[in-house]
């Protein structure tokens, strides 16, 4: 059986996703998205509970749904990347499809190549110590080495995916699909299409997103009454900040010195937004600030991330639709310990630290039922089944 990958957020799932899940079914017996559960990559709780989203997947065709752990969902695109197509590599998937701006898959993989020369390393390198965001820093580098302008936000994330292909050896083959009509932090509506990032602006201000939506996803948040930000969770952070303030250095994505700033105006400021202003710098994007944010809050550390970028620890199976459980099943015979649907008897089958990984995964979870108390699904959610 042939199956095609796709990383996803679906935070919500939105028109332009059902553009990119169609065209994924098009060249494969069974499609996987491997999805960001309840924090995501630009360093934010996800809008929608990670079990809400995995049932809006399977009802608008996904087949299988696998769960991005937070140690790799809420990480910068380089980590980011090597958790999802580590996963999808030990479920067997034939191919890739991402989005692009470019869609120019060949130039991609060239650039891809050349960035992980010494030459633009050491470029990225001396930008970086000379106070620039990384961004910024990859911007110039690429510039001067590459002769090439900043890349659009998909581009990039497709460049890490074709690193990690090559980084976990995979045979996974990447193709891309060309992003139309809206960009990645575009605030502009063009006919029935709107950036993810829009649309939750347009949830946060109680602005009708009907037309943005599939009725597949429209049925699941017309009644949905717990939408989460990151301000909601501000005094957790301040907690942290001020109680851990000594241990903060050990947190991923911490520089030195920046955790000094957090513990200040956390001590200063009851209002998030005031707290927020107070600690941006130019050489903190606002992904990576959050980023900081989400990870102190979570605990999550430079050991933990270390840790992942080394193996993927387990595969959790959320759910999946009848043609899924077939490619489970097809899937049984490459006896992969990994692959687990419960919780049940994983001390028998997983090492001590991958124990405590998937502990850290579900506690995260928790703290995010902190404000979003949603239901927790002990076994995947089976489409047409009675846990549905």
């Amino acid at each position: 059986m042939k199956a095609t990958g796709i990383v996803v957020e679906y935070n919500p799932f939105h028109n332009g996703h059902k553009y990119h899940l169609k065209n994924a079914k098009l060249s494969s017996d069974v499609t996987i998205a491997v999805m960001s559960g309840d924090f995501v990559q630009r360093g934010e709780p996800s809008i929608i509970d990670r079990w809400t989203k995995a049932k809006i997947a399977l009802e608008n065709g996904v087949d299988i749904v696998v769960e991005l752990p937070v140690f790799y969902s809420s990480q910068s695109a380089e980590i980011f990347a090597k958790g999802a197509i580590g996963i999808l590599n030990e479920l067997k998937c034939t191919n890739l499809l991402f989005g692009s701006e470019s869609a120019d898959l060949e130039e991609l993989q060239r650039i891809a190549t050349l960035q992980e020369s010494t030459e633009f390393k050491l470029r990225l390198k001396i930008h970086l110590k000379n106070g620039n965001s990384y961004p910024t820093a990859h911007s110039l580098a690429m510039n001067e080495i590459l002769k090439e302008t900043a890349l659009n936000s998909n581009d990039i994330l497709g460049l890490e995916y074709l690193k990690a292909i090559k980084y976990w050896n995979s045979t996974i083959t990447p193709k891309v699909l060309k992003r139309e009509k809206i960009g990645y932090h575009d605030e502009n509506i063009i006919e029935n299409f709107a950036s993810a990032s829009k649309i939750r602006n347009c949830i946060k201000n109680n602005e009708d997103i009907n037309k943005l939506i599939p009725n597949e996803t429209s049925k699941f948040l017309k009644n949905y009454n717990s939408f989460t930000f990151i301000e909601m969770f501000y005094p957790y952070l301040r907690y942290e900040f001020i109680k851990n303030s000594k241990n903060l250095s050990s947190i991923q994505d911490m520089e030195i010195g920046f955790e000094n700033r957090l513990y200040e105006n956390a001590l200063k400021y009851t209002n998030y937004q005031e707290f927020y202003s107070s600690i941006i710098n130019k050489r903190y994007t606002l992904g990576r600030t959050q980023r900081v944010l989400i990870h102190s809050l979570l605990n999550l550390t430079k050991d933990i991330t270390e840790q992942v970028k080394q193996e993927i620890p387990y595969v959790k199976i959320m759910g999946f639709s009848p043609k899924g459980r077939e490619y489970l099943t097809y899937l049984k015979k490459f006896n992969n310990k990994k692959i687990i649907t419960s919780y049940k008897n994983i001390n028998q089958i997983f090492s001590d630290k991958v124990c405590k990984l998937i502990e850290f995964n579900e506690n995260c979870s928790h703290i995010y039922r902190f404000i979003n108390p949603y239901e927790n699904y002990k076994i995947p959610i089976i489409k047409g089944g009675n846990n549905e």
